[in-house]
């Protein structure tokens, strides 16, 4: 019989896969840096890049095993996140005012503002009942909706992530002047907040 990865093992794997997907991040929003994806449609971004939910995640596939709600603070808790740094931070029952849609299973969301040299982005994770409603909001993010903003986020590019029973939604657009064919790097800017994400860790090791 195989015996489970032991807590130890489990940050090694876990700290592995963070640095997979960082660079995926990077990747992703170097593509649109370079205009490889159009110029987004109203304030969709230009380019989603998205995941469904893995193995890694399956402690936290139903939320009824990982019932504690999230907090602002859990998600949140540094200043800044690389160069971007928080301006605001807000949690809401109302799942649908921060999509404009209905999202079922949503108990909560919560997300914050930050800005960077020329750039402003936002970041958001939603709470859902099961790894199956996370996975298809992940789609429906993908296809047909997105983020309210919560400033001047308008095209740019976006990594959204299902985790368990949780989304993660991160989204970066270039702000003001800098919104030109030589804009901003969106690269560093979108790894640096898809940080927020690794919440999700402490929670699967506290189970």
């Amino acid at each position: 019989m195989r015996c489970p990865p032991s807590r130890a093992s489990f940050r090694v794997i876990m700290g592995r896969m963070m640095r997979v997907m960082a660079l995926a991040v990077l990747l992703a929003a170097s593509a649109a840096s370079a205009g490889c994806a159009g110029t987004g449609d109203g304030h969709r971004p230009a380019t989603v890049r998205a995941e469904v939910s893995s193995a890694i995640y399956a402690p936290i596939a139903q939320a009824r095993a990982d019932a504690a709600p999230l907090t602002e603070q859990e998600v949140f808790p540094a200043a800044a996140l690389g160069a971007m740094k928080k301006e605001s931070v807000a949690l809401t029952a109302d799942c649908a005012a921060v999509v404009g849609a209905d999202v079922e299973g949503c108990s909560q969301v919560v997300r914050a503002l930050f800005r960077g040299p020329e750039v402003v982005g936002q970041v958001a994770v939603f709470n859902l009942a099961d790894v199956a409603g996370a996975d298809a909001l992940v789609q429906r993010f993908k296809q047909e909706l997105f983020l309210t903003p919560l400033a001047t986020e308008d095209a740019g590019t976006a990594m959204v992530r299902a985790m368990g029973h949780f989304v993660s939604v991160s989204w970066v657009s270039a702000e003001g002047d800098a919104r030109r064919a030589d804009g901003p790097d969106l690269a560093e800017p979108l790894a640096a907040l898809d940080q927020a994400s690794r919440f999700v860790q402490a929670r699967i090791l506290a189970l």
